[in-house]
């Protein structure tokens, strides 16, 4: 019978093909993700610009006391109700819709370039009553009522 083998060696890879394979495949991988590296390197140039590097570093180095420090100062009665109220302000946010929010937003930026602008007149109150002819001085004077009467509701 044959001699079973007791003394196992690895092929060993010399270390200067190891390198020239690691110097590869990092070239490699900087090829396929140059943008997002070149991405990565203006955003560590404008934490740098804003002195904020040093910052995220010495956070990042002292986070057990960092963390202990901002959980001492949460703990504070002071800011008991932010925090409670905060899980309740992310349940309104879900709720807002979105869109119609938007939609208002666009309309009252709207409203707020033509308050700028000066008015030819005074105006009356047959001025107003005219003035509700106009069907987008109308729409929106309903719209207006629309909201008083849905956020009067209970």
């Amino acid at each position: 019978m044959a001699k079973s083998m007791t003394n196992i060696k690895r092929m060993e890879i010399p270390k200067e093909v190891q390198v020239e394979k690691d110097v590869e495949e990092i070239k490699e991988a900087l090829s396929e993700n140059k943008h997002a590296i070149l991405e990565g390197i203006k955003l560590l140039k404008s934490l740098d610009d804003a002195d904020m590097l040093q910052a995220m570093y010495a956070l990042t180095n002292h986070r057990k006391e960092a963390m202990g420090k901002l959980a001492t100062e949460l703990n504070k009665d002071q800011y008991s109700g932010v925090i409670e109220n905060l899980t309740g302000f992310m349940f309104l946010l879900g709720d807002l819709d979105v869109d119609a929010i938007r939609n208002l937003s666009d309309r009252i930026n709207r409203g707020m370039e033509e308050t700028e602008k000066e008015p030819e007149s005074k105006t009356g109150f047959i001025d107003l009553a005219k003035a509700l002819k106009d069907p987008e001085i109308n729409r929106s004077v309903t719209m207006l009522m629309q909201f008083l009467k849905g956020m009067g509701r209970e």
